[in-house]
C-alpha cells in the first residue's frame, strides 16, 4: 500500500491509535517511509507501514494500512467524521482553529498577502547589538 502527500492514515504510537496526514515520502535502507503530522500536532519522521522499526518499544509510530483503509472508507460513506488535517508542500497542518470551508493560504499566496500559515516559521532571529553574559 502506497501513500501520497495529504493522504489520511491511522497510525499507532504509545499504544494508542491516532489519525494523521502524510506530509512527505522518503526512501531509506531500500524501504519507503513516511513523515506525518497527527491531529494533536505532533510530527513523526520515517514512519513505516504495518511493520514497526523497533518492536520492543511502543514509542515508535507505525501506520496501520488495514485500519487506514477502513477508516477512509467510513469517512467516504459518511459513517465517520473527517479530520481537519491537511498537507501542502511538505507542511502538515490542522484546520481545528478555522471554520469548515475556509480556504487557507501560505504567506505570499493569493496576491502576496499574509496568509494563515507561515512557510518558514522557525523563529530564529538575528542577534541585535552586543551581548554580554
Amino acid at each position: 500500500m502506497g501513500y501520497e502527500v495529504n493522504d489520511k492514515v491511522v497510525f499507532r504510537t504509545q499504544g494508542k491509535n491516532q489519525i494523521g496526514v502524510i506530509t512527505s515520502k522518503r526512501k531509506a535502507d531500500q524501504k519507503i517511509y513516511y513523515d506525518l503530522r497527527s491531529e494533536s500536532g505532533q510530527g513523526y519522521v520515517l514512519v513505516p507501514v504495518d511493520k514497526a522499526k523497533n518492536k520492543a518499544s511502543e514509542a515508535y509510530a507505525c501506520i496501520d494500512s488495514n485500519l487506514s483503509k477502513i477508516w477512509n472508507a467510513s469517512v467516504d460513506e459518511g459513517e465517520s467524521e473527517a479530520t481537519n488535517l491537511f498537507a501542502k508542500e511538505g507542511f502538515g497542518h490542522t484546520r481545528a482553529n478555522f471554520p469548515k470551508g475556509t480556504q487557507l493560504y501560505f504567506d505570499g499566496e493569493k496576491d502576496g498577502r499574509m496568509g494563515q500559515m507561515e512557510k518558514r516559521n522557525d523563529f530564529i532571529f538575528p542577534t541585535q547589538g552586543p551581548r554580554s553574559f
